[in-house]
């Protein structure tokens, strides 16, 4: 892991990596026709005002209600710094295959990473858990991750982001809440599709309150189990940053307001939150899924982000800092299939996985 004051050294001294630190942008706009205007960082809170198409506020959402309830749209602007500072989070470095395409500022046909997309999609639904009355924070997971490119992003600009739920599932034990991000430009021509699912503990029908929902949909898109009695490709190992306690000591300072959610320098690149559920300290599944799939752009692709259409996972159990994960690939044409594995303990992490490449 990268730190601002190594950057300049990974091309030979050159000042490709001289820059301040940046804030990010981001408005709720419930009308479609607002602007980037507003500091966001993901420490600030986000406004979930009402629409002109759903008068309920926020705080008055419930699983009951929520299918009336019409999601603003967030707006992100960014710049290639942040694309950047991604990459290096999750681990791509000088010795990456055409690591100009990552890591230079100057390079005309700069890449970003699928995974650049996660932070600002989680947070919403963080945002969401805290302020509504669905899907609470204090027993609530991640479930299942989709991404679907139809247009690689742009080295830097505006993305929008249109959130909209597409299911709610009994799954015995738990409730599962089915979400799509749609993406556009600044064009409105869309550009990405997410599928980000958030699963809560202890309301499935194993409880009065999960009865009468149905337990499969449809409209998700469905996990791939590896081949069977095939030996996998390539394995490859991916070593997660280790703790840190000065990212939760900076949590609430100054500090860490001022600085981008895409920072090397800011903890929730890596660690996930701490809390009832989560007691001890874990990295985002988001991260080191960005770990795992730049790794496989290495093996699979010649580094190359431009060649990715879709990613597939379930983020099947939790990562501590300092771990090492263990990915076994199958490549089967244009897509290699997946599954990860903690090296510490033999648990599944990212089960079930696929990576589609054009």
């Amino acid at each position: 892991m990268f730190r601002l004051g190594q950057l300049a050294s990974i091309f030979g001294g050159r000042n490709l990596f001289i820059m301040q630190q940046s804030t990010r942008f981001a408005s709720i706009i419930s009308d479609g026709r607002g602007k980037c205007d507003e500091s966001f960082d993901s420490n600030y809170k986000m406004c979930f005002g009402p629409s002109s198409e759903s008068h309920l506020g926020i705080k008055d959402v419930t699983k009951e209600n929520v299918w009336g309830y019409k999601f603003p749209q967030v707006c992100l602007k960014y710049g290639k710094e942040d694309s950047i500072q991604h990459a290096l989070a999750v681990g791509i470095d000088a010795s990456y295959p055409n690591s100009s395409r990552y890591l230079d500022r100057g390079d005309k046909s700069l890449h970003v990473l699928p995974t650049f997309l996660l932070p600002l999609a989680n947070k919403i639904l963080m945002e969401l858990s805290r302020q509504s009355q669905i899907i609470p924070n204090d027993r609530t997971v991640h479930g299942e991750i989709y991404i679907k490119m139809l247009h690689p992003l742009e080295p830097e600009g505006e993305i929008w982001y249109d959130l909209e739920l597409v299911d709610i599932l009994d799954k015995g034990k738990g409730t599962l809440y089915c979400y799509n991000f749609h993406g556009t430009d600044t064009t409105g021509t869309k550009i990405f599709l997410i599928e980000y699912q958030m699963y809560e503990i202890g309301t499935g029908s194993d409880s009065s309150s999960g009865k009468g929902r149905p337990t499969r949909s449809e409209k998700v898109i469905p996990i791939l189990p590896p081949p069977q009695g095939k030996e996998p490709d390539v394995v490859f190992p991916f070593t997660v940053v280790p703790f840190d306690p000065k990212y939760f000591d900076e949590e609430g300072s100054p500090l860490a307001k001022n600085v981008s959610i895409y920072s090397t320098q800011h903890y929730k690149q890596y660690y996930s939150i701490t809390d009832k559920l989560r007691p001890e300290p874990r990295c985002h599944g988001r991260y080191y899924l960005g770990g795992v799939i730049q790794s496989i752009f290495k093996y699979f692709g010649d580094g190359d982000a431009s060649k990715f259409k879709s990613v597939k996972t379930r983020l099947a159990y939790p990562v501590s800092p300092g771990e090492t994960i263990l990915t076994k690939a199958w490549h089967l044409g244009e897509r290699i299939q997946f599954e990860t594995f903690s090296k510490q303990n033999g648990k599944c992490v990212l089960q079930a996985s696929y990576i589609d490449l054009d």
